[in-house]
């Protein structure tokens, strides 16, 4: 059998309540779990659509240790930020006019993403910038460092829960690449040289890396994703008998 190429929501949709294969389970990787678990992420019309879809045909879906890490990062990344617009709306004419007027920016920012319908996501130079800014500066009837402040009243306490809620609400399956599990879900044993031949040959990153090398060593005939690097790889490879389900807004972008 050849490879199944690139499908669309909405072909996937039309067709695969008819497919036996797809029966049997699915990858989900990080990029489309995120869309389904964030209302402001640009793809997640479609990918609440297709886990209710899914849902309805009781189709197992799974994922693995580098897609929870990635995932809970995501949050934090669009955490931070909604944390900071929050901040401004809330206590910004009571700091001083430095700090009032950068969170004045992220504010502004933050609202432009949600008419954009795309989220707002820090990068790590971000995050350390605001730690360091906020490492120096106390809060209001606060003796504690202005970093460790901010997250406990804008992070600690949701990002804990996001991802054990995200598994019951889309009845994700964790994949565990135990001895005694492997032949469960895989064909062969996972190893990191084959991993790292991914990263060598694509120059993709290790985690997406990572999550190909298990789609291509598992049973599993189809991996659902937003990502178009981990889209283009698994297209450039052309597994055999496999397929990679992506939204309708990537059409023509892979």
């Amino acid at each position: 059998m050849s490879f199944g190429g690139i499908i669309h929501f909405s072909d996937f949709l039309k067709t695969s309540s008819e497919n036996n294969q797809i029966k049997n389970g699915c990858i989900v990787d990080t990029s489309i779990l995120f869309a389904g678990s964030y209302d402001l992420d640009e793809f997640n019309t479609e990918a609440v659509e297709l886990f209710d879809f899914l849902g309805e045909l009781e189709v197992p879906l799974y994922t693995n240790v580098n897609i929870r890490a990635e995932f809970i990062d995501l949050h934090r990344r669009v955490l931070i930020p909604e944390g900071l617009a929050s901040l401004f709306s809330h206590s910004g004419k009571s700091l001083d006019p430095f700090l009032y007027s950068k969170l004045q920016v992220i504010a502004t920012k933050f609202n432009e993403s949600k008419n954009s319908g795309k989220p707002y996501k820090f990068n790590e130079e971000n995050i350390k910038e605001w730690r360091r800014r906020f490492q120096s500066h106390r809060f209001e009837n606060s003796e504690t460092d202005g970093w460790l402040k901010f997250c406990a009243d804008f992070l600690s306490g949701k990002i804990e829960p996001i991802w054990n809620e995200t598994c019951d609400l889309l009845n994700i399956n964790f994949i565990s690449v135990r001895e005694s599990y492997k032949s469960d879900w895989l064909k062969n044993e996972l190893t990191w040289d084959d991993m790292a031949s991914i990263v060598g040959q694509y120059g993709i990153g290790s985690f997406d890396a990572m999550i190909i090398y298990l789609f291509l060593n598992s049973h599993f005939s189809a991996i659902v994703t937003a990502d178009k690097e981990i889209a283009y790889v698994i297209k450039c490879i052309k597994p055999e008998s496999k397929f990679v389900v992506v939204p309708d807004k990537l059409r023509n972008q892979i």
